[in-house]
């Protein structure tokens, strides 16, 4: 609806103006009729109520017009006013929108990912860098969207590995730290980037994130960090069978030493040692004889199958096995398991005396380990109990007995019979 108009201020003293040129009309023509001495009193009065009238009406329009004239200059002074209030906004916003511009350059010109959000956590801006970084991340339509809002649909989209299988979960504790962590936070993408992330937040509320692109950092530590491994694993490995080592059988062996003192288990020890093999390595030669022991590594180790047992290159022709948690019982059956297991591998010998294929002798030894002995003593009647199966026959294996736990490190073994000449 219109507004109702207003009266004009010179509305009255116009008509009052009327008026008393009404009356000096009607003055005058009574003037006229009554010409020749006729009563003026009538006359007179009508004639001064007229000229009253137009002198009120004067006086009238003369304030009326001095009140306009006071309403104009207050008029243009206010418009002027908010002509230059209207000038100062439009520079303010033309400088606003050029340190907008001059700030949007500026970022752009980082090398790193920014984002801006404001105290209720809604995104304000982010630069190019960060849109080149998070491909997919950031989209023109996710300004003013909540950081909540952002990161769901994002870890629901499967563009955040460490989300992905238990995405509410993530989300509730990438809220949790969300401005809170200090170091930064290290995610991995869907893309396979690395992206650090530094959150900071500014006295006014608002929250600025810092992301960096660190993926090149990250695969030069796993190369670094596999390297490593690979070289603690070539340290504690046999480089011709690949099995363990003597330094992996020695901290192995110390290992479940103090663990069986601990628990009040036993542990076993197999003394394995191949018969004749020097004759066989000079009947063949060394690259048959390697040959041949990467054979029977993997022949006595088809022989342990439970968790944390072990077979180990002791030295030369000399193999081990660590069995811990195994009773005498266990131990004699893998024994058993072993001769059974070079019998089906039928490594030829060479030379039918004394057997068609490769043998071996093995002590075996088992004891209920003591904080207050040595490892060495299980490996010392493992190994006796060995030299007496090869002085007994060979390919054969003998339990350790008393003695073999009392003789010393440097004690003579028992040598086996030697072979009588061809």
């Amino acid at each position: 609806m219109d507004a109702p108009s207003k009266v004009s201020p010179l509305k009255w003293p116009t008509l009052l103006a009327g008026t008393a040129l009404g009356c000096e009309v009607l003055a005058w023509a009574w003037t006229t009729r009554l010409i020749g001495g006729a009563e003026l009193t009538g006359l007179l009065w009508l004639a001064g109520t007229g000229l009253l009238a137009l002198l009120i009406s004067l006086v009238w329009m003369w304030r009326v017009l001095r009140r306009m004239r006071h309403s104009l200059r207050r008029a243009q002074t206010a418009a002027l006013k908010v002509t230059k209030h209207q000038q100062a906004m439009q520079l303010a916003q033309q400088e606003a929108t050029r340190a907008r511009q001059l700030l949007a350059a500026s970022l752009d010109a980082l090398d790193v990912g920014i984002e801006i959000y404001d105290e209720h956590d809604r995104l304000v801006m982010y630069n190019q860098r960060s849109s080149q970084m998070l491909a997919g991340f950031q989209r023109r339509e996710d300004i003013g969207k909540t950081f909540e809002s952002l990161v769901r649909a994002n870890a629901w989209r499967g563009l955040i590995m460490t989300a992905i299988g238990r995405e509410e979960e993530w989300v509730q504790q990438r809220l949790h730290i969300r401005g809170r962590h200090t170091a930064p936070l290290l995610e991995q993408l869907a893309n396979g980037q690395w992206i650090n992330t530094y959150e900071t937040r500014t006295a006014d509320g608002h929250l600025v994130c810092t992301h960096v692109d660190v993926t090149e950092q990250v695969h030069r530590e796993q190369d670094l960090e596999a390297s490593n491994n690979r070289l603690a694993r070539q340290s504690i490995t046999d480089d011709l069978t690949g099995l363990g080592n003597r330094r992996c059988f020695d901290q192995t062996l110390a290992t479940e030493w103090q663990r069986g003192a601990r628990s009040g288990t036993p542990l076993s020890l197999l003394m394995v040692d191949i018969d004749h093999f020097k004759r066989y390595n000079d009947h063949f030669g060394h690259p048959a004889g390697d040959e041949a022991l990467r054979r029977v590594a993997r022949a006595l180790g088809a022989c342990v199958r439970r968790a944390g047992e072990l077979v180990a290159r002791y030295g030369g022709e000399e193999f081990v096995l660590l069995l811990p948690g195994a009773d005498q019982n266990h131990a004699l059956v893998t024994a058993q398991q072993c001769m059974d297991s070079m019998q089906r591998e039928a490594i030829a010998h060479g030379e039918p005396d004394p057997t068609p294929f490769l043998t071996c002798s093995i002590g075996v030894a088992t004891v209920l380990p003591d904080a207050e002995r040595e490892p060495m003593t299980l490996v010392n009647a493992a190994d006796a109990a060995m030299y007496r199966a090869k002085s007994n026959g060979r390919a054969r294996f003998e339990i350790a007995g008393q003695a073999d736990w009392e003789i010393g490190e440097d004690t003579p073994r028992t040598r086996p019979t030697p072979l009588a000449p061809a």
